[in-house]
Order: C-alpha cells, then sequence, then structure tokens
C-alpha cells in the first residue's frame, strides 16, 4: 500500500507538470494568433505555433497516458488475491454464538442500539437489560459531546463520579473533557469564564499536566482571531468527535471492556494481514505443502503498536488458552504446555508416555513427570 501511495504521488506531480506545460503551448498558440489578427503578415508565425502547440500538447496527453496506465497495472497486482485461498479457516465453525456477541457489541459501542437489538433477535444473542441500559447511557453521553450544542456536563459528571476507576486505569479522560470545556468558552468569547473555570479546574489535574495547561492559557491571547492563532489546531471540528471516543472508551474500561472493539481490530488487523497470506498461502498450494500448525498464520504480520496488546498463552498442544482453572506450566527442559494437556501427557493419551508416568516433552526429546512441572506467571 505505501508504493502505491508514493506512485500515485508522482503520477499526480506528473499530471500538474505536463498540464502546465500544455497550457503553456496553448497561451503561446493564443498570443500568436491574437498577433495575427492585429498583423496579418505574421500570420505564418501563427500557423507554426498552432503546429508546435498540437504537438506539444499530444506528447504530453501521450505520455500522461503511459503513466497512468502502468499505474493502472502496477493497482491491479497489488490487489489481485484470491481469498479462496484465505477463507478455508474453521477458526469460527464452532464460534458463532462469540462471533454474534462481538459483532452486538461492537454495534453498540458505535451508537447503532436499533440494529444492536435487531441483531440480538436474529441471532439470539443475549444481552441483559443492564447491559442495554449501560450502552444506552455511553451512547448518549457520547452523542451529547459529538452533536451541537456540544453538551459536556453530563460527561463531566460521569467522569467525576467514576475517577477513582479511570485514575486507576491511568486514563486522563476528564482532563480531556475540561480542556474542551476550557476551549469551547473561548471560542464562544467568553475568555474571563474560561480564565475562572480553568482556576477552578486545571490545579486538580496531575502535575505531569503541567506543561500542557501552560500552553493552553496562551489561548486566552488570541481570543479574537482563533483561527489564525498558533492554537487553530485546537479548535478543529474533528476534536469533537475524538473527545466522544474518548469517552465511550473509558466507560467501557471502567464497565471492564477493550477500550477498542475487539471486532473493528480484528478486522483491520486482517486488512493488514490478508495479502501477506493470501500470497504465502498461494505458493504452498502451488508446491503442495500444507502450513504444519493449524489455526496458525503461515508468516509473521507485523503490527503497529496500538494493535498489540499483553499476550495470553495459548497451550501448543491444545491450542487453548490458559486460565485460573487450566494454567500454564513449564517441564524441566523449558517448554511450556497447560496444566489439562499435561495431564493427558501423564495419562499417556499422548505417544510417547510409559507405565512410570514419564513421558516425552510434545517438542523435544526431554523426560519428565507431572509433579516435575511448575506453574507459570506471565
Amino acid at each position: 500500500m505505501d508504493s502505491l501511495i508514493r506512485d500515485c504521488d508522482k503520477l499526480a506531480k506528473h499530471q500538474t507538470a505536463a498540464m502546465n506545460k500544455a497550457m503553456g503551448a496553448v497561451d503561446a498558440a493564443i498570443r500568436a494568433l491574437e498577433q495575427a489578427y492585429t498583423d496579418p503578415s505574421s500570420l505564418g508565425g501563427a500557423q507554426r505555433q498552432c503546429a508546435q502547440t498540437q504537438d506539444t500538447v499530444s506528447e504530453q496527453l501521450k505520455e500522461l497516458s503511459t503513466n497512468v496506465a502502468k499505474y493502472g497495472k502496477h493497482v491491479e497486482r497489488s490487489f489481485k488475491l484470491d481469498l479462496g485461498v484465505v477463507a478455508e479457516s474453521r477458526a469460527f465453525e464452532h464460534k458463532r454464538s462469540e462471533l454474534g456477541q462481538a459483532i452486538m457489541l461492537h454495534f453498540l459501542r458505535t451508537g447503532d442500539v436499533a440494529l444492536a437489538r435487531s441483531f440480538s433477535a436474529e441471532d439470539a444473542v443475549g444481552l441483559g437489560e443492564e447491559e442495554w441500559g449501560r450502552f444506552a447511557e455511553m451512547n448518549l453521553l457520547a452523542e451529547q459531546i459529538r452533536s451541537p450544542p456540544h453538551e459536556l456536563g453530563p460527561a463531566l459528571q460521569w467522569a467525576g463520579a467514576h475517577r477513582a476507576e479511570l485514575t486507576a486505569l491511568g486514563l486522563g479522560v476528564e482532563f480531556a473533557l475540561h480542556r474542551l470545556r476550557f476551549l469551547q468558552l473561548v471560542e464562544e468569547g467568553r475568555g474571563g469564564v474560561a480564565l475562572a473555570y480553568a482556576r477552578e479546574w486545571f490545579p486538580q489535574a496531575e502535575p505531569s499536566r503541567l506543561p500542557e495547561i501552560a500552553h493552553l492559557m496562551g489561548v486566552l491571547m488570541y481570543q479574537r482571531r482563533l483561527q489564525s492563532s498558533p492554537y487553530a489546531a485546537l479548535f478543529a471540528g474533528s476534536r469533537w468527535a475524538e473527545g466522544a471516543a474518548a469517552v465511550a472508551a473509558a466507560f467501557c474500561a471502567v464497565a471492564g471492556l477493550a477500550t477498542s472493539s475487539p471486532l473493528a481490530v480484528s478486522v483491520a488487523a486482517g486488512a493488514r494481514a490478508l495479502a501477506v497470506v493470501a500470497k504465502v498461502s498461494g505458493l504452498l498450494r502451488e508446491k503442495r505443502v500444507e502450513w504444519s500448525q493449524q489455526d496458525e498464520l503461515p508468516v509473521e504480520v507485523p503490527l503497529p503498536d496500538d494493535m498489540r496488546f499483553h499476550s495470553v498463552f495459548a497451550c501448543p498442544v491444545s491450542k487453548e488458552q490458559a486460565s485460573a482453572d487450566n494454567p500454564p506450566m513449564a517441564l524441566p527442559c523449558g517448554h511450556v504446555v497447560c496444566k489439562a494437556s499435561l495431564d493427558k501427557l501423564a495419562r499417556g493419551v499422548r505417544p510417547g508416555a510409559v507405565a512410570s508416568g514419564r513421558f516425552k516433552c510434545p517438542y523435544c526429546p526431554g523426560m519428565a513427570t507431572a509433579g516435575d512441572a511448575e506453574r507459570v506467571h506471565f
């Protein structure tokens, strides 16, 4: 995708240069014709200038068409994916209810409560009335911030009531809301009220916020020309949508949910991985080779920092995530499996177990017993 963007920028610059050159030639032809109109003796020169202009314009159009065609082929090569090779996973074969829950919660997070209720009824995805009410409150707070007149009071009251939880989670949404209110008062031309508001609320902020607060106070000097001031970016219209998203994320965090929609993150990560996985899967199919590990990607997919989360141990034997009832256990050789897999190995479920209770590690020649394993914590 980065190479497509770079080539598109180059094509746009070439288009601008070609247009400027062609328009310059046309202007020259117009001037020659105007001169011939007043001075018939220059008609021959005007004729030659028009012929030269025609050649110049044709040459520029031909060159531009060639570059556009090359870029079109580049786009086709980049997006020509055989999605059939990546659509064979059975990861969701027995996860219909979990997938339905993720879809419905995504609708609720984005404010589509009616759509979420309709999906819940059609797909038989249950959610308690208390949860429905909680998401309705969240969406109401977000909508009040997002839509004019951008009411911040209810969200500030909610943030104040949950200050302890927000502080424990390291979320500064309350300060962000106070900053929005301060800027709103300045934008309305109520500089004195904004100053009083800052004196009331900003001293309660964390000491690490002091440089930001000091910077904010400078906006009072530009009240009469905010859009041409160094603070113009703080008054962009997108600040309301960003504030609403921050409140929704904080609301979910307080409720014990992920701050970002798991479905949205999964789709974004999948989109990044799609081209690479499709290419590798196609190569493996051509060579008639199958990926050795079931339900695992055949390649490493680099993800940005905002898509990196605390890892949860998944047993390499059973492919199940560890839990309090099924914790990860380290064998003497250093390999780690979950307790359920360890018990199966000790009972001789897998080949390699012997009557003495000793069994071979699934990944190396090391031998061990269930009593040799120690619980590990991640």
